[in-house]
C-alpha cells in the first residue's frame, strides 16, 4: 500500500461487510490514457476544445479516439495523458576519451520520432559553449553562456565535459541536427532517436502504464480509462482467456514481441511475469515467460541501458534474480491497485477497462468467447463453494479467475476476486480491512465486454472499438444515485449479439454489457468487479460514497495544520454532519449512524483523528416483479 507518511492528508478506508442483503461536490473529469502520434507526453493535458486537442496530439493512436468516445456519450470535462513516446537524446558531447558516462547529455522534452530532426545544436569545446535551437523557426531554446544564459525548457541538459575535452560540433553559423550526431563524425557521442510509441507490445504497454500510474498520483480526475488494454489480454499465466493460456514463446534477441501478433510457437504478444526496480528516478523491468515446468534461469527480456549490474540474471545491485522475484500481472489488477492507492491518499476515482472481442461473429467463436462456468464444489465444513481441481475450471469470460474463480487462485474460492496484498502485485499476502474482510480491489473498476460499432468525430463512417471509454464518459455526469442501468446510449451498434441467457450469465459475473431493447441500445447493468457478497458490487454505491468522501475531504482540509482539541473536533463533526444531511436530502443516502470525531490522547499528540461513518446508500432498483391475477367479471 502506498501511504503518505509525512504530508498532512485525510485518509479514507472503505470497509466491507456492513450492508444488509435486503437492502461533496463532484468535479467530473474523465482521464483517457493512450497513445498518439505527437504531442506532450507523460503529462496531464486538460482538453479545452477538441480542435486544440487534435492539433496537439493528431488523430493517430488511441488518445484522441478515446476523447471522442467519452464525449459522444456525455463527458464534458476530459483529460488526456499520452504514454509510449520517447524523446530524442544525444550523449557524450565533450567526451574525448569515450569514457562511460562522461560528456553532456541533451534530451528533448518533445517525445516523437521526429524530435531528432526538430532540434539542432553546436558545441565549442574550447569555451564549453553549448547552444540548441528549434529548427522550425531557428529560435534558441538553450544556451549555457555564462553572461546571458537561455533555457526555454524544450530540452534538458545534464552531465559534464570530460577532462580531456571532446570534438567540436558544428558552429554558431552551422548547427547540426541532433539525429546527425554520432561517434563516426563526433567521437564519443551517440544519438538515440525518439519514438511515437504507436505500436507497443503488451509488455511495453504494461511498463508505460506502470510509470504513468506512479505519475498520475499527482493529478485530480474522477474516472480513468487506459486505452488498448484488456481485462483478458493474453498472458503466459492462464487467467481464463477463451483461447486458454498462450503458450510461452521466448522472444529472440531480447526483443519484445510484435504488437498484436498471435502466432503460437513463433510470435505471441502476451504478458509475461515481471520484476521491476526504480533506480535514480527511472523504472527498469525484467520479463520471464514462465511455462510452469522449467525452473528460472534468466530473464527473457530486460529494459535497455540497464544500469549498475542489471542483467538477465542479476538485479541492479548485483544480487541474483530468482524465480520468486517475478510476478503475474494483469491490466485490470494493475488499474484497480492504482485506484486503491489513489483513492486512499488523493481523491476517490473509478476506472473502466474493456475485454477482447470474439474472433468472429460466428456462433462457435462467440460461444468460445463467452465460455462456460466452472464446476463448483460445496465445502460442507464452511458452507462455501470452491473449484476443486483444474478439470473443474471454466473458460472464456465466464471462466476468468478474477470474476468467477479458478483452481489454484485464492484456493479456488467462488467469485475469485482481485484482493489487495502487501506488495503491489497479486501474489503477495492478502490484506484485510477493519472488519477482517479481504480488501477487494474490484470495487474500483468496471469491466466492459462489448466491442460495438461506434460513430463519432474520430472517424466519420464508424469503427469497431471497446465500449470502455464510452461507458466511462456515459456515467461520468450521471447523478451518483442514478445508475447507468437500463439507460439508452447513442451512436453505437451491436454486432456481436448474444442470447439473453448468456447476457444474464455475464451480468451475474459482474461484467458490464449492452442490451438491445425496444427503446434502443441500453446498458444492461452497472456492476463493479467486486466479489460476490461485497457491499461494493454496485457502481451507484461506489459513486455515492465518492460524492460524500470528496465533499468531506474538501470541508475538513482547512483543519489540517490547525490545533487539535474538543473545539476543532466539534467543528469538524458539524461540517461532516452538514454533508451527510445534504446527501440524505438529495436522496444519495437513506440514513447514517450517529458518529463522533475520535481522537485518543496519543492521536492528539500525533495530530491524528478518526472519522468513522456508517452509511445506508440509496439502493438502485434493478428488478420489478409483476403479479397478475384473473377473476370473473363482476
Amino acid at each position: 500500500m502506498t501511504t503518505l507518511q509525512y504530508l498532512p492528508s485525510i485518509k479514507v478506508k472503505k470497509n466491507d461487510g456492513n450492508l444488509r442483503p435486503q437492502a461533496g461536490t463532484i468535479a467530473p473529469t474523465i482521464l483517457i490514457v493512450g497513445t498518439a502520434g505527437k504531442g506532450v507526453g507523460n503529462d496531464f493535458y486538460s482538453v479545452a476544445t477538441s480542435t486544440l486537442a487534435k492539433s496537439e496530439f493528431g488523430n493517430d493512436g488511441t488518445l484522441i479516439r478515446g476523447m471522442w468516445e467519452a464525449t459522444k456519450q456525455g463527458a464534458t470535462s476530459v483529460g488526456l495523458y499520452r504514454i509510449g513516446a520517447t524523446s530524442a537524446k544525444v550523449e557524450g558531447i565533450g567526451n574525448a576519451a569515450s569514457t562511460a558516462g562522461a560528456g553532456f547529455v541533451v534530451e528533448t522534452v518533445e517525445q516523437d520520432e521526429d524530435a531528432g530532426e526538430d532540434y539542432a545544436l553546436y558545441y565549442d569545446d574550447a569555451t564549453v559553449r553549448l547552444v540548441v535551437k528549434r529548427n522550425s523557426d531557428d529560435l534558441i531554446v538553450y544556451d549555457n553562456d555564462e553572461t546571458s544564459p537561455i533555457d526555454l525548457f524544450e530540452v534538458t541538459v545534464s552531465g559534464y565535459r570530460d577532462s580531456g575535452g571532446g570534438a567540436d560540433i558544428g558552429s554558431a553559423s552551422s548547427y547540426v541536427n541532433l539525429e546527425d550526431i554520432d561517434s563516426s563524425s563526433y567521437p564519443g557521442t551517440s544519438f538515440t532517436a525518439g519514438t511515437d510509441g504507436l505500436s507497443l507490445s503488451r509488455m511495453e504497454m504494461y511498463e508505460k502504464l506502470y510509470v504513468a500510474y506512479k505519475h498520475l498520483m499527482e493529478f485530480d480526475f474522477d474516472v480513468i480509462v487506459p486505452m488498448d488494454v484488456y481485462f483478458d489480454d493474453y498472458n503466459c499465466v492462464n487467467q481464463g482467456h477463451f483461447k486458454g493460456a498462450v503458450l510461452p514463446v521466448v522472444p529472440g534477441g531480447q526483443t519484445y514481441p510484435t504488437a498484436g501478433a498471435y502466432l503460437p510457437g513463433s510470435d505471441v504478444d502476451s504478458l509475461g511475469k515481471v520484476y521491476s526496480e526504480e533506480y535514480e528516478g527511472e523504472y527498469f523491468f525484467w520479463w520471464w515467460f514462465d511455462d510452469g515446468s522449467t525452473p528460472f534461469a534468466a530473464a527473457d527480456i530486460i529494459s535497455v541501458n540497464m544500469p549498475g549490474s542489471g542483467s538477465t540474471t542479476q538485479k541492479i545491485d548485483g544480487t541474483a534474480l530468482t524465480e520468486a522475484d517475478f510476478h503475474e500481472v494483469n491490466f485490470g489488477y494493475q488499474l484497480a491497485r492504482f485506484l486503491y492507492d489513489y483513492g486512499t491518499d488523493i481523491v476517490d476515482a473509478t476506472g473502466v477497462i474493456g475485454c477482447l472481442p470474439p474472433e468472429s461473429n460466428s456462433l462457435k467463436d462467440k460461444a468460445r468467447w463467452i465460455g462456460k462456468y466452472p464446476t463448483w464444489t460445496l465445502n460442507t465444513a464452511t458452507g462455501e463453494y470452491y473449484i476443486a481441481s483444474p478439470t473443474d475450471n471454466g473458460s472464456g469470460l465466464l471462466g476468468n479467475k478474477f470474476k468467477v474463480g479458478q483452481d489454484g487462485w485464492r484456493s479456488g474460492v467462488f467469485g475469485g476476486g482481485m484482493i489487495l496484498t502487501d506488495s503491489e502485485y497479486m501474489d503477495g499476502v492478502e490484506e484485510v480491512d477493519d472488519n477482517e474482510i479481504p480488501v477487494d480491489l474490484g470495487k474500483y473498476i468496471s469491466v466492459v465486454v462489448d466491442t460495438p460499432y461506434l460513430r463519432n468525430n474520430w472517424y466519420s463512417t464508424g469503427y469497431f472499438a471497446s465500449f470502455a471509454a464510452s461507458y466511462g464518459g456515459f456515467y461520468l455526469n450521471l447523478p451518483p444515485a442514478s445508475a447507468p442501468t437500463n439507460k439508452k446510449i447513442v451512436s453505437a451498434q451491436l454486432i456481436y449479439k448474444i442470447s439473453l441467457e448468456n447476457l444474464d450469465k455475464l451480468t451475474g459475473s459482474c461484467y458490464v454489457s449492452l442490451r438491445r431493447k425496444t427503446q434502443g441500445l441500453v446498458i444492461a447493468d452497472a456492476p463493479t468487479s467486486a466479489i460476490p457478497g461485497s457491499d461494493w458490487t454496485r457502481l451507484s454505491t461506489v459513486r455515492i460514497v465518492k460524492k460524500i468522501v470528496d465533499a468531506i475531504r474538501a470541508q475538513l482540509e482547512p483543519f489540517l495544520g490547525e490545533g487539535t482539541g474538543s473545539t476543532p473536533r466539534a467543528s469538524m463533526k458539524t461540517k461532516a454532519e452538514n454533508i451527510l444531511l445534504a446527501a440524505k436530502k438529495e436522496g444519495y443516502i437513506q440514513s447514517y449512524s450517529p458518529f463522533e470525531i475520535l481522537q485518543t490522547r496519543d492521536q492528539e499528540v500525533q495530530g491524528k483523528a478518526d472519522l468513522p461513518l456508517t452509511l445506508v446508500p440509496a439502493f438502485e432498483l434493478r428488478q420489478i416483479t409483476t403479479t397478475i391475477n384473473l377473476s370473473k367479471s363482476g
